[in-house]
């Protein structure tokens, strides 16, 4: 049974405001952080290099956030970790302790982009040192499997975070995903993970099969549904979360072309409607 409330508090995914997330405007940046407040939101996350597109900086953006009393509890992302330059991961790494402290983060997400991965005994040890850092910091690291990277399913992400045993190590599941993932929805696996594990989830849905038309990466930016409306079981996922005893931040990432050209005041509602729909 998911024991979720539909009265949670819920962040929101600034991307999924956007018709194009990584060419925002100053105007499309501020309109969509002041729709997440009025919709009841009661945080979002920003990419940080959203502000260089928008022409501000991280001293505009911590103000804008304390006027419209949003948190920023969630920090995306760090890329470059997989890096077998180590002075290049510890850098980029630097760069998101000093973003994330700024503007409050507690959770630091860790993706790749790859295809593939290098040999896992490098993936754990490059894990390990991230989740180091970040625990220098005051972070904790939640990994997200991406179906088309080297990182595609939550089986590999619990592998890497078993291996490298690191206390502030966790999994963000985002359902989307979760449907996607190879094989498609894990629910024996996910019932064996800690509750401390899952901390963040990632609420949107997906068609029951991918259009013929539309790659997997894109449908992922481009076509997503609000939750509730398409073919993931939120009843199961959820209900495996929350009766795990996990009480993970919420946070609608819904990136569709079609609800964001209605711009941020319809969508932001209506993404936190739907969401609260799935969390009863």
């Amino acid at each position: 049974m998911n024991t979720a409330s539909s009265s949670e508090e819920l962040v929101m995914s600034l991307g999924t405001l956007c018709v194009n997330p990584f060419e925002l405007s100053f105007d499309e940046l501020d309109s969509s952080l002041e729709a997440t407040a009025a919709a009841g939101y009661s945080g979002i996350s920003v990419w940080p290099f959203v502000l260089g597109t928008a022409g501000v900086d991280v001293a505009w953006l911590i103000d804008r956030l304390q006027e419209l009393g949003l948190a920023h509890p969630v920090a995306e992302a760090a890329f470059g970790w997989l890096n077998p330059d180590s002075e290049a991961a510890a850098g980029e790494m630097a760069y998101l302790s000093e973003y994330a402290s700024a503007v409050g983060s507690r959770e630091l997400v860790a993706v790749t982009m790859e295809p593939s991965l290098p040999p896992m005994d490098d993936v754990v040890a490059r894990f390990r040192t991230l989740c180091q850092t970040a625990a220098d910091a005051g972070l904790q690291v939640s990994v997200e499997f991406l179906p088309w990277t080297g990182i595609a399913d939550l089986a590999t992400a619990w592998e890497i975070l078993q291996r490298a045993d690191c206390d502030n190590s966790g999994i963000m599941v985002d359902t989307w995903h979760w449907y996607r993932q190879p094989g498609g929805p894990n629910p024996d696996l996910l019932r064996q993970i800690p509750a401390e594990k899952l901390r963040v989830v990632q609420l949107c849905d997906a068609a029951a099969e991918l259009p013929d038309d539309v790659d997997i990466a894109t449908e992922t930016m481009t076509a997503r549904l609000l939750p509730g409306e398409g073919a993931v079981d939120f009843a199961e996922v959820l209900g495996i979360i929350t009766g795990s005893g996990a009480t993970p931040i919420w946070f609608p990432e819904v990136f569709s072309s079609t609800l964001a050209a209605a711009g941020p005041q319809a969508m932001a509602p209506q993404v936190l409607d739907a969401s609260r729909s799935v969390l009863v």
